[in-house]
């Protein structure tokens, strides 16, 4: 049970290092343009370079985690985490800086599809949906804490890479702790999923799919809200720019509470149950005419989605006997690619039919994950009665 418990603190600090560099970065723009005598516009898209790093690394991952093993890749993965923090730290170089958080995005991409893999091999039925869901609760505390080391930075006249150095050291004890660590249980599953190669089906599979408009509907969102109200309650920019802050502090009382929900409800009925909530809240979001209601249904919202991203990995792998890396590493692929092109996509499509339109649409990739759920829900329960063994 010892392993088991360590095994699991490794994958959820798989995700709070992840949050560590992903939370705080807008934080860092204006200090880290300073720094290097640079425009924002440049250093802005350094983030990019974090995110498209991550999505290079979920498919890495697919492919390598099953052939080089999980404590390998762990190990080579925090290393050069750890090792990037401290080149962030040490730099005067803005190219260092994004090759640096290329290579951060990338391994940390490698680590969210390890951290679930970990999860499916080691728990099973309700506490492995529990875990997962643990995962983003993971994901928003860091988003909490790294933050406000970096206010405390930057507001005692530290350099901006001291925040980004308290995540590395965060990673350099995960290797420490993974040393330390047999992943027997792990590799043992690696070794006999890569003989009996992975189960796919149309379950796993709506399970990537939903994730995918889930996170373009998330990302949509929070690229064009602020926008969004400023435009159409005539307010100021700063104070439209709430609405981000009030779905992040939702969020993560959100995914404390999810924790316990899941431990008393079927991954199913969770699932369809904050989609159907995320219809109903942004719908009345994008169709009210009373400012003083976006708030509170902007909370709401970040209430029911705190959990979404890993509710759609237990989702998925529920779908098949024995989950493997690659049917881990699909899914996240699936809601990285929606999170990363989220912004190209609602951009093109703002300039074709407007923003108010873009919005409606929020709604409706919901309605329409909604409607994926229901069917793959009853071809599930098609499935549990043609096979019973089948959890």
């Amino acid at each position: 049970m010892n392993n088991k418990i360590t095994l699991t603190a490794i994958s959820f600090l798989a995700n709070f290092i992840m949050a560590g560099f992903a939370t705080q970065f807008g934080m860092l723009i204006e200090p880290i343009a300073e720094k290097f005598a640079a425009n924002v516009n440049e250093v802005a898209s350094i983030f990019s370079l974090l995110n498209g790093g991550a999505l290079a690394g979920t498919i890495a991952a697919f492919f390598f985690i099953e052939k080089m093993g999980i404590k390998r890749m762990t190990l080579i993965s925090y290393s050069l985490v750890a090792l990037s923090a401290l080149a962030l730290h040490l730099t005067s170089s803005l190219q260092v800086v994004m090759v640096a958080m290329t290579l951060i995005g990338f391994c940390g991409g490698i680590g969210l599809c390890i951290a679930g893999t970990i999860v499916v091999s080691v728990w099973q039925e309700k506490l492995q949906s529990t875990m997962l869901v643990v995962q983003d609760a993971t994901f928003n505390i860091a988003g909490v804490i790294f933050p406000l080391i970096t206010t405390y930075a930057l507001t005692s006249s530290l350099s901006w890479s001291y925040s980004y150095l308290a995540v590395g050291l965060v990673a350099f004890v995960t290797v420490i702790i993974t040393l330390f660590t047999h992943f027997s249980i792990c590799e043992q599953s690696s070794t006999t999923q890569e003989k009996q190669q992975s189960e796919w089906n149309l379950g796993i599979i709506s399970g990537g799919i939903g994730l995918f408009l889930g996170m373009l509907a998330l990302y949509t969102f929070l690229t064009w809200a602020p926008l969004f109200v400023k435009q159409k309650f005539d307010i100021p920019f700063e104070d439209a720019g709430n609405i981000i802050t009030q779905y992040w502090s939702a969020a993560l009382i959100g995914a404390l509470i999810s924790t316990v929900i899941v431990t008393r409800v079927k991954i199913h009925h969770f699932l369809v149950g904050i989609i159907a909530l995320a219809m109903v809240i942004t719908a009345a979001i994008v169709s009210t005419n009373n400012l003083n209601w976006i708030a509170y249904l902007t909370y709401g919202y970040g209430f029911v989605c705190a959990a979404l991203y890993n509710a759609f990995i237990a989702y998925g792998v529920s779908f098949v006997k024995k989950a493997s890396s690659k049917n881990v590493s699909y899914i996240l692929i699936s809601g990285s690619a929606g999170a990363m092109f989220s912004p190209a996509i609602s951009s093109f499509f703002e300039r074709i039919i407007g923003l108010q339109t873009v919005m409606y649409v929020i709604p409706l990739l919901y309605a329409a994950i909604f409607m994926l759920l229901i069917v793959s829900s009853r071809m599930k329960s098609a499935m549990e009665q043609h096979s019973p063994s089948v959890s």
